[in-house]
């Protein structure tokens, strides 16, 4: 790999040192309240600085995850200032993805016709640096009614667009978060073909592959299993990105009969049946994919430390990790054993 990837490989390096080990994870697992929890984690390198000055046995689990969430958003302005311009056209897909969650967010309050809550903290440095990056105007947006509102916020940005059309179509808000995804991976796959070439191009196309194509796969189970979709509808409900699912096995899946006889196909004609282990024994396809991505994520953090691909890899570990101690703490707070919660983490 090019030298220009060094010095982000030893900066990526110095920060994955401070993540959670597997003793942490048990010392977490034997923990009984969320205070406990947070009272641990200020022990820790990786979360003693944004849990500073906080007061654990006064802790709600929300302000906490809030606070967490902080901590790998700072991570990323830390990582977005570090590289050079090149880079962050490519790095900034990330904080699209924060920009997505933040409009599929309000737009549910239109759904749903909840009051909005307001941030139980300042999310400070990212508050920031998404005022300054972001072409979104967040008060119109908090305070959309309708789509159109919502249209109007993001005017000359690309969800105006996305917006505009589930409006057309009069889409709900599952098919509306559809639409967003579907921009957002066509648009990140697209820009990793023109950024990268070579082998940085192949690392980044291969993550961004894998894990379309298990979304694919899980967006077909649920159609399966909870909607009864039929199957030409299903086909537009896909990302239009096949890495290593080819068009042939993709119809053969969708017209499989029933969700069963589906997972089970999936397991015979790709490489991606883990996904569907365990569903007898309450396993959901969801974790099986957080685990399956981990381990892709881990490969190429390891042996491909110095490519663009490995900065991407890094933020999906940060990601799991915080879902790993949001899980921990929902099963302390549900008084579920340490068993039953330590199967749906993955390390």
């Amino acid at each position: 790999m090019s030298n220009e990837y060094s010095a982000v490989a030893a900066k990526l390096r110095t920060m994955h040192a401070r993540f959670l080990t597997e003793g942490d994870y048990e010392e977490l697992l034997g923990k009984k309240s969320v205070a406990d929890v947070c009272a641990y984690l200020k022990t820790t390198e990786g979360y003693m600085d944004v849990l500073d000055g906080v007061n654990e046995r006064e802790m709600h689990r929300g302000v906490m995850e809030l606070l967490l969430e902080q901590d790998i958003m700072d991570e990323y302005v830390r990582l977005y200032n570090f590289v050079d311009k090149g880079k962050r056209d490519l790095l900034k897909f990330w904080f699209v993805s924060r920009e997505i969650e933040f409009l599929k967010r309000e737009i549910r309050y239109i759904y749903t016709h909840d009051e909005r809550s307001a941030d139980a903290v300042n999310q400070g440095r990212f508050d920031a640096f998404f005022e300054t990056h972001t072409r979104i105007n967040r008060e119109l947006m908090q305070n959309a009614s309708s789509l159109s509102d919502c249209a109007a916020a993001c005017e000359g940005t690309p969800y105006a667009a996305v917006i505009q059309r589930a409006e057309n179509i009069g889409a709900d808000f599952f098919t509306l978060g559809m639409l967003f995804d579907t921009y957002y991976y066509v648009a990140l796959w697209r820009a990793a073909g023109k950024r990268l070439d070579g082998e940085q191009r192949s690392l980044l196309s291969g993550l961004i592959g894998a894990k379309t194509d298990m979304l694919n796969l899980m967006w077909i189970y649920r159609c399966k299993k909870y909607y009864n979709v039929d199957s030409d509808i299903i086909f537009t409900y896909l990302l239009p990105i096949h890495h290593r699912i080819n068009d042939d096995a993709l119809r053969q899946l969708v017209a499989a009969d029933g969700a069963d006889k589906f997972a089970a196909l999936a397991g015979e004609i790709t490489v991606y049946g883990g996904l569907f282990d365990g569903l007898d024994n309450g396993r959901f396809p969801e974790e099986n994919f957080r685990v399956m991505y981990n381990s892709l994520s881990k490969r190429i953090f390891v042996n491909h430390s110095e490519s663009f691909a490995a900065i991407c890899a890094y933020l999906n570990l940060k990601e799991v990790e915080l879902n790993n101690i949001t899980t921990i703490t929902e099963g302390i707070r549900y008084n579920l054993n340490t068993e039953s919660i330590r199967q749906h983490i993955g390390i």
